[in-house]
């Protein structure tokens, strides 16, 4: 064991990032002096460990998976992954002051580790996100633990895809997802719900349904005309 830890010290800790993920932090990360390893996975965005996994969320990402009520969910797929993993957010958090309603924000990091039961780690930009990830892994693989991209994407089923794509109206999480599809049957029938029949919905309400129907009908900024898009075609 002491011959491995000490060509791990020689080598650096390995760290597995998504594809996907910041090229400032990966950049830092091998400045640091860590073995980074390119894959694609998910959930999460970094292993660390022998089934640790890390979801790196910037303070904006966090606060719109907070506020349109995801934030849970993307925790209990990681969770379901990873037999142990953090949640890192990363970010100025002076600017929850600026917030209108602040409560929201630490409301949701106290359900996340009292009822999510998740360790939440702030970060203030990516050059600590890279420090914590590096002293992360470097403390996890003292042990010799092996670090491996294993968790592969869970594929959603159909009506996990349909609550997906319902939480995507303001305002509606999981459980709200779940009960407009329950009450109209569909994806096309809750898009194509009026005002009325969505505010008689429990959770939704005149305001929310108001909310909701503005987002569905407003025109797309842009939008090409349906004769200009076949011309184009048929030229």
């Amino acid at each position: 064991m002491r011959g491995r830890r000490t060509a791990l010290a020689e080598e650096g800790p390995l760290v597995i990032a998504d594809v996907r993920e910041s090229r400032l932090v990966i950049l830092e990360l091998k400045r640091l002096g860590a073995r980074v390893e390119e894959k694609a996975i998910s959930p999460g965005d970094y292993v660390v460990g022998e089934g640790f996994g890390v979801e790196r969320k910037t303070l904006r990402d966090f606060l719109q998976s907070i506020f349109k009520k995801r934030i849970f969910e993307q925790v209990e797929r990681l969770k379901a992954a990873y037999p142990r993993c953090c949640l890192l957010v990363e970010g100025d958090l002076l600017k929850i002051a600026a917030l209108p309603n602040p409560s929201i924000f630490w409301g949701a990091l106290a359900r996340l580790i009292t009822d999510a039961e998740i360790l939440v780690v702030f970060t203030p930009d990516e050059a600590h996100t890279a420090l914590f990830l590096y002293s992360l892994a470097k403390k996890l693989q003292e042990e010799g633990e092996r670090v491996e991209a294993r968790y592969k994407p869970k594929m959603m089923s159909l009506p996990e895809r349909q609550r997906f794509i319902v939480e995507g109206l303001p305002g509606v999480g999981p459980k709200l997802a779940d009960r407009l599809l329950r009450t109209f049957g569909s994806v096309r029938a809750v898009f194509n719900a009026s005002e009325h029949l969505l505010a008689k919905v429990k959770g939704v309400g005149p305001k929310r349904a108001r909310e909701i129907r503005a987002v569905i009908d407003a025109p797309y900024p842009g939008q090409a005309r349906l004769d200009e898009v076949g011309g184009a075609g048929s030229g």
